[in-house]
């Protein structure tokens, strides 16, 4: 089984690390958390997180502590933004495998446990995206298996101790990255599996060191942050936490209940197509797996967690990400029971199905993007972009060969290894061959780096908020002005040290005549572009931005 092993860590590598780079980064997400850090680095200051040299109390500090080190370690560039990201999911893959490894006795069930995990879509491109999920799910589910560690020793002794006191470092370190969040999925999951396994009096005895220990980390910060800032927990426990929880933030995300059952099914893609092969075999064997302490534990993470989600008022996708290290496991140790049992009519039937897809697929756009070169109506690459289209053409034939492959197969260790690893292609190209109309609006940095070297030290640049992460970090300028409103700014804007950064029509004509020609600049969209005539700025000779952002 070493080799599966050696298998995964070049998996994580391929398509986790080496692509980290190929992509530019997306605004708001992947900008904001540059920007931010980038900013800590400049300034000095790692307490307050700023945006725009504006205090941006949403998030807690750890996520910025990460990115700025690796900024600091491999310089200003998307590759630096994402790896914390990439380096939390590859860690979140570990502690996977050993939990699998060491409860179920069983190296099978662990490395494919740990390879559903890391090649599940959503894993994977949140994963490499620099947003603060992946963190923040590391951390949890550091915090998930040190507990079931530690709850899985009979005898008080060191190791249980250690692990218990190594689960509230975990909680501690999630909070600093995203708050309450890091106490409350440990809470919903960890109360109904120890009320399962009839021991409610470790309910009163457990939890006290991980308490402890999450406090003693996360302490220092908090109090400093409230000697600096003394509004910061008011906003962000009462707008941040609780008014989202309630939904009375209209900023927030409001949907049904019901939208994480499809990006679950969605986000566990491509293996969510081999849930009908579990589904089987959990029918078979349920007594038996449902008996395991660590099916029950991965059942209570997967399940109360999800249904927490669900009921929160405010709902983003990447939300439920602690759910997948749970439902690796349980989807594991079912595809292996399920093949243990001689069973593979379905898998077989399945892998058909998707294999003769792909292919159709693959055809079916060539012939689309071919006529579209022709001219014949609008394709989604443009004939520059040839490469793109044939290269993830290409991958995804490849990936249909490799699911053939494991369909034809009479071995199932041969179909699990094809079917986990040849998608592989396309997922690393996917990094690459994205059309450029779709990237026009959101890689806001296409656009902007052609104005980089016009943009000075001292130059002055007014911006849309939509636009302002990315400006801010294309240019390495943090002293932006917001033209009537500053968006996702507007709390820290009501500072006395902040509020001038937002001007009005009449300032802004004020500015217009008194500042010397090719030193103001304005970066502007939608409706913007009618509130501020360009022939104001030919008198002045002053340059407009406007783009489709």
């Amino acid at each position: 089984m070493k080799k599966y092993l050696l298998g995964l860590i070049i998996l994580f590598i391929a398509i986790y690390i080496i692509p980290l780079g190929g992509r530019p980064l997306i605004t708001p997400d992947e900008y904001r958390y540059a920007e931010v850090s980038r900013e800590m680095i400049e300034s000095g200051d790692w307490v307050t997180p700023r945006l725009a040299n504006v205090r941006y109390f949403e998030k807690p500090v750890m996520g910025y502590w990460l990115n700025a080190i690796s900024i600091s370690l491999f310089g200003e560039n998307a590759f630096a933004v994402r790896l914390s990201s990439a380096i939390s999911a590859g860690i979140s893959a570990l502690l996977l495998w050993l939990m699998v490894r060491r409860f179920s006795k069983d190296e099978e069930t662990a490395w494919l446990s740990t390879g559903i995990f890391l090649t599940s879509v959503l894993v994977y491109y949140v994963g490499t995206f620099a947003v603060l999920d992946s963190p923040t799910t590391m951390f949890i589910n550091g915090a998930m298996v040190c507990f079931f560690f530690a709850a899985s020793e009979e005898e008080w002794n060191r190791f249980k101790i250690l692990a218990l006191a190594t689960s509230g470092i975990f909680c501690g370190l999630a909070f600093l990255t995203k708050g309450f969040i890091a106490f409350a999925i440990p809470a919903v999951a960890i109360v109904p599996y120890l009320l399962w396994e009839k021991r409610w009096k470790d309910l009163f005895i457990l939890p006290w060191i991980p308490m402890l220990t999450a406090l003693l980390v996360a302490l220092p910060w908090a109090l400093l942050i409230n000697f600096r800032e003394s509004d910061y927990w008011h906003y962000f426990f009462w707008v941040e936490h609780v008014q989202r929880l309630l939904g009375k933030n209209d900023t927030q995300h409001v949907e049904p209940f019901w939208l994480y059952v499809p990006i679950l099914l969605g986000g566990l893609l491509p293996w969510a197509l081999l849930l009908p092969c579990a589904f089987i075999s959990l029918r078979k064997n349920l007594r038996q797996i449902s008996s395991r302490p660590l099916l029950r534990y991965a059942a209570c993470w997967l399940v109360f967690p999800f249904l927490f989600f669900s009921a929160s008022s405010g709902k983003l996708a990447t939300y439920i990400l602690p759910c997948f290290a749970p439902l690796a496991i349980i989807l594991g140790v079912a595809l292996i029971a399920y093949f243990r049992t001689g069973c593979s009519k379905m898998f077989n039937g399945l892998c058909g199905f998707l294999a003769w897809g792909l292919f159709a697929g693959a055809v079916g756009f060539s012939i689309y993007q071919l006529l579209a070169n022709r001219q014949v109506f609008p394709g989604l690459y443009s004939p520059a972009e040839s490469w793109k289209w044939i290269l993830a053409v290409t991958a995804t034939t490849i990936w249909g060969l490799g699911i053939y492959a494991a369909w034809r197969s009479p071995k199932y260790r041969q179909k699990l290894v094809l079917f986990m690893f040849s998608p592989l292609l396309i997922i690393f190209v996917s990094n690459y061959v994205a059309p450029r109309r779709v990237l026009e609006g959101k890689a806001q940095g296409l656009y902007l780096a052609q104005f980089r070297d016009r943009i000075k030290p001292d130059s002055i640049l007014v911006v849309h908020p939509n636009v302002m992460h990315a400006a801010a970090w294309e240019f390495r300028k943090s002293g932006l002005l917001f033209f009537t409103h500053g968006g996702e700014l507007e709390y820290g804007l009501k500072y006395p040290d902040a509020k001038d950064r937002i001007i009005n029509e009449r300032q802004l004509g004020e500015l217009i005549r008194n500042t010397p020609p090719g030193k103001l600049f304005f970066i502007m969209r939608g409706n913007f572009r009618e509130a501020i005539p360009p022939a104001r700025f030919e008198v002045y000779d002053h340059e407009i931005m406007f783009s489709n952002f």
